[in-house]
């Protein structure tokens, strides 16, 4: 991701997320950790997802948003997304991801199970709305594929 995709990253995190997200958030996690940033592209350079990730204490990283267009799902962009941020991880020397998901979001928690996380803690009210979430963990040496 460069400054360049902020626009088009903003209409993708909106468009299929469940909140509002403005694009001074994206430029801040792109100045906090450039390489932590991703954009999943169509054939015709359409930007179709995007990962921003952050650096955490105790040699941690953080999924802080995680989107790809609805047209796409299921074709890989997410799954390319987080081998992208896993391979920045490895190289800076980070050993755990973390995220936060909806504990109704059973689509993105079997995903993020498949790709080797784990619930780790029970976070309740935690989303603007009171809904409550789960925090998932993987150590970024994982195959990053888990059975079914």
């Amino acid at each position: 991701m460069t400054a360049n995709d902020v626009d088009d990253v903003f209409a993708v995190l909106n468009l299929n997320l469940g909140e509002y997200f403005a694009p001074e958030v994206i430029r801040f996690f792109l100045a906090q950790w450039p390489d932590g940033q991703f954009v999943a592209e169509s054939l015709t350079g359409q930007v179709v997802g995007a990962l921003c990730g952050s650096k955490l204490a105790g040699n941690r990283a953080s999924v802080s948003l995680l989107a790809v267009d609805s047209s796409v799902r299921g074709m890989g962009a997410g799954t390319s997304l987080m081998a992208s941020l896993r391979r920045a991880c490895m190289m800076n020397g980070i050993g755990t991801i973390q995220l936060e998901v909806r504990t109704t979001n059973e689509n993105a928690i079997r995903f993020y199970k498949r790709l080797g996380f784990s619930v780790s803690e029970f976070l309740p009210s935690f989303y603007n709305d009171g809904g409550d979430g789960y925090r998932m963990v993987s150590a970024t040496f994982s195959s990053g594929v888990s059975p079914s």
